[in-house]
């Protein structure tokens, strides 16, 4: 939160244009700065002279207020500073003399007097600031009085150059720009400002919002200013407002932002205000337009969806209709026009002058002609058309227009005579002068109205009613494509989202098993504290192992991002490693030589050839291997055909070994799931012994809910 603002004098900020910076040239530059020296004596005037002249400067002497004046106003005069004597004698003295050459030029002036009394330093008060020198008080005070003024003007200069840039900035931002104080009073703001209130800047500074507006909305003003000062930060918000000048509301983005000084005290609050009423409409119709498309989506896609939501340019491609039609007019000579139910007219071509240029031109006749249309829209039947001679005495013919069983509209025809009609041309004059337009006009265009025979019109009708039927079906299957097509969408979606349901069952399944056959695992692993004899030892050891290769299985499927297949290399890698740790706790070292090529594998067969490595690998390490004894296993091939070997460089196979008369336990284990496999288990023996395993067709097999 902001602390309150500052005791101090508060001050206007105008972002009023300053008068354009006039450049000068002091002593110590390439070129000589000049000075005017006003001096009414002479002789004071020429000591004057010569003693500025040594300091470096050129002089240009006045010897009273009328002539300073005088050689000022000249626009060609280089005077960069004016030495300006109060006491000049006869006319004007030296303050009004000053006053006259500031309204001409912006410059420094320094007083120069022989009196030093108190009401003299305040006749000069307001009119300069640049230095006040009393006579005769030395060289050196007047040089330095002189170089002072130059000084400070050139930051005065440099200051009111400034404070022009940011007000021409300021003025030409289009937003909204003020400045008030802690208290909401205004201190300065820009042109646009001054149309919310109807005043100019003088006016509105020093004032409140209270003071030009109602007290609600200033209230509301004030809100908003408070909460920016006490948040510390910027703040926006939204508001509607009303301009004076005009009466046009305008609703703006406005955001406020309290404004520290150097010394941390709070200044005031900035406000800047967007009109946004533009962006405003646009997002308001917009919105509107999702809603009204998406209203008419759903009629379309949703199953039972409203077709009462659908007009016909939902439904039919206008332009296409459209250059039919006028292919068709250009063919036949026939005016076409198709409206829908509420009389908008979509397609219009080959309309006659007698109608376009009068019928419908003047009240009574285009009366007559929205009456025509009122009796043939209503009067007219699916796959059938409908002529009537309208009440401006030409003839005029219908069909309809249906989607799924609901009318949407019209196509007509007519502004003809048949070949056999006869016109009553005076009857034509008499309705040119009902209606108040050009007989002349009028008569010539009913000359151009053509005629038809009525074999000519039966055929053309024709025509048009199976086009209307054909639009019509088209329309109907093009409908009942979309809701087909939304319906299939939903139809997978549906099914994706109970493949995805199903994967996450799975996971958990997976999980829950892998829980289980730990806490199995974990029942065995206590009931080991219990038992003395070494050889149950070893058996309950060898199901905890078998337990663990089962559940290693599930472990990997719930880490990976697929439900139905592990990579068997990393599965066995882990393998060896929990046996290798396990045995290697009761004493042996060992050293093994792992190579396995990347095979992606159904879990359920995994699990068989890690119960197969699970045997083969720990009598190996029970019966193969003494200290420090080595050994390679190595996994070859793809999963349509690999080859799992285990080899050691203990004593080897005994002569004769038959792997199915073998007393272990382990051996026979391996042998059946290999069998069950539909792989093989090979024994080779010398320089150690080795265990070959050949299985084929491990790949994850597509299940039946995908």
């Amino acid at each position: 939160m902001l602390s309150k603002p500052c005791l101090r004098e508060k001050r206007a900020v105008s972002f009023v244009a300053r008068p354009r910076v006039i450049a000068y040239t002091c002593s110590r530059g390439a070129l000589v700065a000049t000075i005017l020296l006003v001096e009414d004596e002479a002789i004071i005037a020429l000591a004057e002279k010569r003693t500025i002249e040594g300091f470096g400067y050129r002089v240009l002497t006045a010897g009273t207020g009328e002539a300073a004046v005088e050689i000022s106003s000249h626009a060609d005069a280089s005077i960069d500073l004016v030495l300006m004597d109060i006491d000049l004698g006869p006319g004007i003295d030296g303050t009004e003399a000053a006053r006259r050459i500031l309204l001409q030029r912006s410059l420094p002036i320094v007083f120069l007097t022989s009196h030093s009394e108190r009401e003299r330093v305040e006749k000069v008060r307001g009119i300069t600031r640049y230095g006040y020198v009393v006579k005769n008080s030395g060289d050196f005070v007047l040089q330095s009085s002189i170089e002072m003024a130059f000084e400070l003007f050139s930051a005065h200069e440099r200051l009111r150059a400034g404070e022009t840039r940011l007000s021409t900035l300021i003025q030409t931002i289009p937003d909204l720009v003020w400045l008030k104080d802690a208290k909401g009073v205004y201190l300065a703001c820009n042109r646009t400002f001054e149309r919310f209130f109807g005043a100019k800047e003088s006016e509105i500074v020093g004032k409140t919002d209270y003071d030009f507006i109602s007290k609600e909305q200033a209230d509301f003003f004030r809100d908003r200013d408070q909460e920016a000062i006490d948040l510390g930060r910027p703040h926006s918000n939204e508001e509607w407002i009303t301009f004076a000048d005009d009466g046009h509301r305008a609703f703006l983005e406005t955001i406020k932002t309290p404004m520290i000084d150097d010394t941390g005290c709070l200044v005031g609050v900035l406000g800047i205000g967007r009109d946004i009423t533009e962006r405003k409409r646009i997002e308001e119709a917009l919105m509107e337009s999702e809603k009204s498309v998406r209203r008419k989506l759903d009629a379309i896609v949703a199953p039972g969806g409203d077709l009462a939501e659908l007009v016909i340019s939902d439904i039919v491609d206008i332009p296409t209709l459209q250059s039919l039609m006028e292919n068709f007019s250009a063919l036949t000579g026939m005016t076409i026009a198709v409206l829908d139910t509420e009389g908008k007219i979509l397609v219009a071509t080959g309309w006659q002058d007698l109608c376009t240029k009068f019928h419908r031109m003047y009240p009574v006749s285009a009366a007559a002609c929205v009456e025509s249309d009122l009796f043939l829209s209503s009067n007219v039947k699916p796959g059938e058309y409908v002529e009537y001679r309208c009440k401006n005495n030409l003839w005029d013919i219908v069909t309809p227009l249906y989607i799924e069983s609901r009318h949407v509209g019209n196509i007509y025809s007519g502004q003809f005579f048949y070949e056999d009609d006869e016109v009553d041309e005076k009857l034509f004059a008499a309705q040119a002068e009902s209606f108040g337009c050009n007989k002349e006009e009028y008569l010539a265009a009913l000359a151009r109205v053509p005629r038809f025979t009525h074999e000519k019109i039966d055929l053309l009708m024709g025509y048009l009613v199976s086009l209307t039927q054909y639009v019509s079906r088209l329309s109907f299957s093009s409908l009942r494509l979309a809701r087909s097509m939304a319906e299939r969408r939903h139809t997978e979606e549906f099914l994706s989202k109970s493949v995805a349901e199903r994967e996450v069952l799975l996971k958990e399944l997976q999980h829950r098993v892998k829980n289980s056959l730990a806490i199995v695992s974990s029942f065995l692993s206590l009931s080991m504290a219990s038992v003395s004899d070494e050889r149950s030892l070893h058996a309950l050891q060898e199901a905890v192992n078998r337990i663990k290769c089962v559940s290693m299985v599930y472990g990997k499927l719930s880490e990976s991002t697929s439900t139905d297949k592990i990579k068997l290399d990393r599965y066995l890698e882990d393998l060896i490693s929990l046996l290798g740790a396990t045995y290697a706790a009761e004493g042996n070292r060992l050293r093994m030589k792992l190579e396995f090529a990347p095979i992606d594998c159904d879990p359920h067969r995994a699990v068989s050839i890690g119960l197969i490595l699970h045997e083969l690998f720990t009598n190996a390490l029970k019966y193969a291997h003494g200290p420090g004894g080595q050994g390679e296993i190595t996994l070859t091939g793809d999963a349509r055909e690999a080859e799992l070997r285990i080899s050691d460089d203990g004593p080897g196979l005994p002569p004769g070994f038959d792997p199915k008369n073998a007393k272990s336990l382990g051996l026979r284990i391996a042998g059946l799931l290999a069998e069950e496999m539909g792989g093989s288990l090979e024994f080779e023996s010398g320089g150690g012994s080795s265990v070959v395993i050949k299985f084929h067709d491990v790949a994850p097999r597509i299940s039946s809910a995908s």
